[in-house]
């Protein structure tokens, strides 16, 4: 009987975790002797996956947080490490969080471990690193795109590259069409308000400020307004202590079926961006960072935007509030213009149909791809 393969992923970050459960979910449909170890949230876990360690030990963001727990992120960085070159899996695949993963498959290629190493989610650095990408291809043997302009990018750079799509394609693409987040929960005709305040801790208290003083004025124009909040179970009390008259959704699905069915979303920038471009939803894309962070980060972008739908399309389609601009004025005025200005609100739906096109593309099952892709790998 032939020894079962060993895959050995690594995730930071609920998005990552997502991704991680897509490719192991995959995978198993299509080469059930396979192991998987590493690290990785609930989603993950559920596919009898057992992370070494929680995923929340490496959901941090910003110069200064990072700074004020460098001694644990660089024990967990040496602890994955020496875990993977102990337990020679046949494969590798570190999932986002550059900052973590890219300095453990430094150390592993420093260790000359042989197994192939895949990066799943290319980091912005045709953003704001370019000089990074070189770096990259020395320490990965693979990487899975996510947005189609990436591949040529890093191809040129000299690593070779899958463009993949994202895996929220399908979560989307399969939602039952009866389904309706207003009947569920008893909406009816009511206009409906997504605020997305991001995933991690830090990030979720520095944007609630501002949205909670915006929210008051936006009701007093919209009396009827719902407010609805996906988040994890872990932040459901906080949301609900923050805003307590809002709709707290911590199940996925329903996230999804919100997504389709609101109007408008206030959204931290990130992966939800593109979740909420996919679905149709016009957004202000919101973002504020520790000023230390901020103050190197801004001398080192090498792009107009943020978001990822003024990304791709490479124009300003939504409106970024970054920073200082990220105040209850301005808010009230983007929230407010997409409710009650139709050449506003039918200018980004046209534009996000522009988007959904590109980043679909050919791709109906982005995991089936990238798991394909690892499949090809194994035999070699």
């Amino acid at each position: 009987m032939s020894k079962k393969k060993l895959i050995y992923l690594v995730a930071g970050e609920p998005s990552g975790d997502f991704l991680g459960s897509e490719i192991i979910s995959n995978l198993i449909n299509s080469n059930s002797s396979l192991k998987f170890d590493g690290v990785g949230g609930t989603l993950m876990q559920n596919h009898n996956f057992k992370s070494i360690f929680p995923m929340s030990d490496l959901s941090i963001m910003g110069i200064l947080p990072v700074l004020l727990r460098i001694n644990k992120l660089l024990k967990r960085i040496n602890q994955v490490t020496d875990d993977i070159i102990k337990k020679k899996p046949d494969l590798v695949i570190l999932i986002d969080s550059p900052d973590f993963n890219h300095r453990v498959a430094k150390k592993l290629k420093k260790k000359s471990f042989c197994s192939p190493i895949i990066c799943y989610v290319a980091p912005t650095v045709w953003a704001w690193r370019q000089n990074r990408a070189k770096s990259m291809s020395k320490n990965f043997d693979h990487l899975f795109s996510l947005l189609p302009f990436e591949r040529d990018f890093f191809i040129k750079h000299g690593l070779e590259t899958t463009y993949v799509g994202h895996p929220v394609i399908s979560k989307l693409n399969n939602l039952e069409k009866k389904d309706s987040f207003r009947e569920n929960y008893n909406l009816e005709k009511k206009p409906v308000l997504i605020f997305l305040p991001g995933s991690r801790q830090s990030e979720i208290r520095r944007h609630i400020k501002p949205f909670r003083e915006a929210y008051i004025e936006i009701k007093k124009k919209i009396p009827d307004l719902v407010l609805a909040i996906p988040t994890e179970e872990k932040n459901y009390r906080f949301m609900k202590e923050q805003f307590n008259d809002s709709l707290v959704i911590t199940d996925e699905r329903d996230k999804f079926l919100l997504f389709r069915e609101a109007n408008v979303a206030c959204a931290a920038s990130g992966t939800v961006t593109l979740e909420l471009g996919l679905s149709l939803i016009p957004m202000v894309v919101i973002y504020k960072l520790d000023f230390l962070t901020w103050s190197i980060v801004s001398r080192l972008a090498k792009v107009r935007f943020i978001s990822l739908i003024n990304l791709v399309l490479n124009k300003k389609s939504v409106e970024e509030l970054v920073q200082t601009d990220y105040n209850k004025k301005n808010v009230v005025k983007s929230v407010l213009d997409l409710f009650f200005d139709k050449n506003v609100f039918e200018d980004q739906i046209s534009d996000l149909k522009k988007f959904k096109e590109i980043i679909e593309g050919d791709n109906k099952n982005p995991s089936e791809v990238a798991a394909n892709k690892i499949l090809e790998y194994l035999k070699n």
